[in-house]
């Protein structure tokens, strides 16, 4: 039962992480106009920073994390992705923090948003 649950996750995980990283290689590209910009090294910062972001989340825990609220949730979401897809963008893609952070900034917030307010939805069903 357990290894279907995770087959499930990685079923709905990858392409949400090779969609983040075809959108990210786009941004980068057009947006931030960072040269060396390739979908495996994209794919390979959104997975990074999604890693650590989890890494990150972890130690606090799902019910704490659920009660700093919406806003608590943003603020908290936005500082963590904000480092993570930035620092990450500039040593993967090797350009400037400024160049990195103007690729994840579109991103990072709809994600954020996103993200925030699917876990308030599961707040509200616990």
């Amino acid at each position: 039962m357990k290894s279907l649950g995770v087959l499930l996750g990685l079923s709905f995980a990858l392409p949400v992480l090779l969609i983040g990283a075809w959108i990210l290689k786009v941004l980068a590209i057009r947006f931030a106009k960072i040269e060396n910009v390739t979908f495996n090294n994209s794919f390979v910062l959104v997975l990074v920073s999604g890693v650590l972001i989890f890494i990150l989340m972890s130690p606090i825990g799902l019910e704490e994390f659920m009660e700093l609220g919406i806003l608590g949730v943003i603020t908290f979401l936005t500082i963590v992705q904000t480092l993570s897809y930035t620092v990450g963008g500039k040593y993967v893609w090797k350009t400037t923090f400024q160049k990195a952070f103007k690729a994840i900034l579109i991103p990072m917030v709809f994600q954020t948003i996103l993200f925030a307010v699917f876990l308030n939805l599961m707040n509200g069903m616990m």
